[in-house]
C-alpha cells in the first residue's frame, strides 16, 4: 500500500475511459467557473440596483410581539389619529366561531 499513488491512478482512469467522458473533464469545470463568474457579476449589478432604488422613505413598519401585531407610522398623522394602531387577536378561537379583526385603542 505504499507504492499507491493517487495521481497515477487518478491519470490512469482518465486515460482509459471513453472519448465522450474525457470531453465531459476537459469541458466541466471551465464551464463551472464560468457560470459562477456570471452569478457573481449578476449578483453585483442586482446589489447596486437595490441601493440605488432604496432611496424611498419607510411609511409603516409592522412588529410582532406576545401574539398581537403593531403598525406602526412613520408619517405625521393629522386630526390626533394615532400613530400606533393595535389588533386584536382574534375572538373566535379554535371552535370555528366566526373571527374578525378589529382595530383597538392604542395601550
Amino acid at each position: 500500500m505504499n507504492d499507491y499513488n493517487f495521481w497515477s491512478d487518478l491519470l490512469d482512469t482518465f486515460q482509459s475511459s471513453p472519448d465522450w467522458i474525457k470531453a465531459l473533464w476537459l469541458l466541466i469545470p471551465p464551464g463551472f467557473l464560468l457560470g459562477l463568474v456570471a452569478l457573481m457579476l449578476r449578483f453585483r449589478i442586482a446589489a447596486k440596483q437595490m441601493e440605488q432604488s432604496a432611496g424611498g422613505e419607510l411609511i409603516y413598519s409592522i412588529h410582532r410581539d406576545a401574539g398581537q401585531l403593531r403598525v406602526v407610522s412613520h408619517i405625521p398623522l393629522a386630526e390626533g389619529n394615532p400613530g400606533l394602531l393595535v389588533f386584536d387577536p382574534p375572538a373566535g378561537g379554535e371552535d370555528g366561531s366566526p373571527e374578525t379583526n378589529r382595530l383597538a385603542p392604542p395601550a
